[in-house]
């Protein structure tokens, strides 16, 4: 396999910096950090080039907080400057590993999305008569720094890159794996660094590279044809019960070789005609697509909480009516007019 070098100038170069400045401005430019960095753009940029140039460069401190929809997280936010590395980093490397990762994988990539997944799963559940839905535990907690490092090592020979790897992979230890030490004594240990901060660009990359071998093993080496997978969700697809309970019992073990688990209560074999849950919507093999309960739950209390917000000049009605959009935009990927009319028309 080839290794990649000399890449460390294309990450620090002005046009590539420049442009990952603008790429993480989007969104953000009402924000007091992103609005300071823009204020004094250039000399940002300049003095950032120089530190990584330098071998310089520290990452800043994480400010966490935590989200509960649709369930409770903890996300990491990047200081501005760091965020710009982040992306520049990956403007870099995206493309190099793009041509290596399957065309069923689904997550945080250009030309793909929930939406693509959907419409992916939604074929192979018109197609195959039975699905195994798996889910990865704690799948970003869980990510081996080691085992991601060495997967990347393969492709990237660039001893900068990999040096800037490991600084942004250090900024945020999660836990602290302990094994035994096959070199050392009887009682010697040694630590693994597990984890990746949920809200970093990097993190949605580094997933993808992670998990990049058990798309190839299902693919490639089980020779499954429906399969689709997005983030830390994935689906198998097959003709035969018993032939998706072997190759489930062969994803176990790939997945705990990447020091992973299976969610053991989000681990089924279904036939297709009961409902392949996936991506927040629920898709069945007479070409029904209807959406999860829970997602429709969520957006009635939210809804409710932005009328109320707004009604006491909390909110702006504008804001209302575009996350509405928003949500209806999304839901018409279902047979959901009737819903939609239920919930908007009062």
């Amino acid at each position: 396999m080839k290794r990649h070098k000399d890449l460390f100038e294309d990450v620090c170069s002005y046009e590539n910096l420049f442009a990952a400045a603008r790429k993480a401005w989007r969104g953000k430019r009402s924000r007091r950090p992103a609005a300071e960095f823009y204020s004094r753009f250039e000399e940002e940029i300049v003095s950032l080039r120089a530190e990584l140039l330098s071998g310089n460069y520290r990452h800043g401190d994480y400010h966490y907080f935590q989200i509960h929809d649709p369930k409770e997280r903890t996300v990491a936010a990047a200081p501005f400057r760091d965020r710009v590395v982040h992306h520049a980093l990956v403007r870099v490397l995206e493309p190099i590993f793009e041509r290596r990762f399957i065309e069923d994988s689904f997550a945080c990539r250009k030309g793909k999305g929930t939406h693509a997944a959907l419409r992916r799963a939604h074929q192979f559940t018109k197609t195959w008569p039975y699905v195994l839905k798996c889910d990865i535990a704690r799948y970003f907690p869980s990510i081996d720094h080691e085992i991601l490092l060495s997967q990347i090592e393969r492709v990237i020979g660039d001893k900068a890159v990999l040096d800037l790897i490991r600084i942004i992979l250090a900024s945020h230890h999660n836990a602290i794996e302990q094994q035994w030490n096959p070199d050392g004594d009887l009682f010697s240990v040694r630590e693994r660094p597990r984890g990746l901060p949920i809200g970093n660009l990097t993190s949605q990359f580094f997933a993808n590279v992670y998990l990049n071998p058990l798309d190839h093993f299902v693919k490639h080496e089980l020779r499954v044809r429906g399969y689709v997978r997005y983030v830390d969700d994935f689906l198998l697809f097959g003709e035969n019960r018993g032939a998706l309970k072997e190759q489930g019992q062969l994803v176990h073990k790939k997945v705990a070789d990447l020091h992973l688990s299976i969610h053991t209560d989000k681990y089924r074999l279904l036939p297709t005609a009961h409902g392949v849950d996936f991506v927040g919507f629920v898709s069945f093999s007479d070409g029904r697509r209807k959406l999860r309960k829970g997602n429709v739950r969520r957006f009635e209390r939210r809804l409710a909480r932005m009328k109320f917000e707004a009604a006491q000049g909390k909110r702006e009605w504008a804001e209302v009516s575009r996350s509405v959009q928003s949500w209806v935009a999304h839901a018409s990927h279902a047979q959901s007019y009737r819903l939609r009319c239920s919930l908007l028309g009062r």
